[in-house]
């Protein structure tokens, strides 16, 4: 009975200790892809992943510039100082243009040629980091710096772009959902601009625009303008004249250029027809509260407060003015 026992314990120790087994783990969500593009932005920093499937347009540059063509094209993820690296270490010579795609401008030996490429469509099929070698740190990830892997629409060539996530203006597509989505939102808006802003030339006529303050501006269209190679909205007035108007200055930071029209009815009858030509022109006067001035001049740099027993004052910091408000309204202009 005893022997039966031991060999029974055996069995049961065998079973309980002797099985090995591997648990399945979900994989972890990657947490750059687990959102879809919405299109809001089109300089995306380090959402940089969810640039994978969209449609870019390679916007021109000036004309005195394109003899130095496109800069961060290339052919392969090899980058000259990988290149530079091991040319060193070898001894061997390296062509500096050889992964450079659709390589060279007359001056600009490394870049890619400005007529080969300006106003091309592009298809994002993936997104890698870039990668160094290095003999103390072996393989790292330069820090804010992938590779847009690209397929060219027209001819089907598959190249890549070095994408820097901090620099928004080095970037030089347009994503085309963007450029959709803006269209969707802001043609038939209309605007009305602020501070005499609209010192532009008729689009029809190639003179000088004739504005009153407050006359009204209808969205017509989203382009690229062709002197500054930045998307721009197409505005029309009721007279028929025609201009074009940076996006950025527009969105997403309001610079008090302009409101839409509902906004500007709305502060008129708030503030009174009087108040609203002074905000229009970019002026504060003693009385304005704190939101006219505001609506008028922008942000202040800094805000000082005084709080006794009877009021609160505030000084208002701008670059070479000083508001004064006591009680939420304008007092003091220094």
């Amino acid at each position: 009975m005893t022997k039966l026992i031991k060999i029974l314990f055996l069995l049961i120790s065998i079973l309980t200790y002797g099985q090995i087994k591997t648990t399945k783990v979900i994989p972890k969500e990657d947490l750059n892809t687990s959102k879809p593009y919405d299109s809001l932005s089109n300089f995306l920093g380090e959402d940089v992943y969810k640039y994978i499937g969209q449609e870019l347009y390679l916007k021109g540059t000036y004309e005195s510039s394109r003899h130095y063509g496109y800069r961060d094209f290339k052919t392969t993820t090899n980058d000259e100082s990988n290149l530079l690296v091991k040319s060193i270490s070898s001894n061997t010579k390296v062509n500096f243009g050889e992964n450079v795609y659709k390589c060279c401008n007359e001056k600009g030996s490394y870049n890619s040629k400005y007529e080969d490429l300006a106003e091309k469509y592009f298809e994002v099929l993936d997104v890698t980091e870039k990668i160094h070698e290095s003999s103390a740190l072996g393989r790292y990830h330069e820090k804010n710096y992938y590779y847009l892997k690209l397929k060219e629409k027209s001819s089907g060539d598959i190249l890549y772009y070095e994408y820097n996530s901090k620099y928004k203006h080095s970037f030089p597509f347009v994503v085309v959902g963007f450029y959709e989505k803006l269209k969707k939102n802001y043609i038939g808006k209309k605007f009305v601009f602020a501070k005499n802003n609209l010192k532009s030339i008729d689009l029809n006529t190639g003179k000088p625009i004739v504005s009153q303050l407050g006359d009204k501006w209808e969205c017509i269209d989203i382009t690229v303008d062709e002197n500054t190679y930045e998307l721009s909205l197409v505005l029309k007035d009721k007279l028929g004249q025609k201009l074009v108007w940076e996006y950025n200055y527009f969105f997403p930071e309001k610079l008090y250029y302009f409101f839409t029209a509902e906004e500007a009815e709305k502060y008129g009858r708030k503030f009174g027809i009087e108040n609203w030509k002074t905000i229009l022109q970019g002026n504060v006067k003693i009385g304005m509260t704190k939101e006219m001035c505001k609506l008028s001049w922008g942000e202040p740099n800094d805000i000082n407060t005084t709080i006794t027993s009877s009021r609160k004052s505030e000084q208002w910091v701008y670059a070479s003015n000083y508001l004064y408000f006591t009680s939420g309204i304008l007092t003091t202009i220094q």
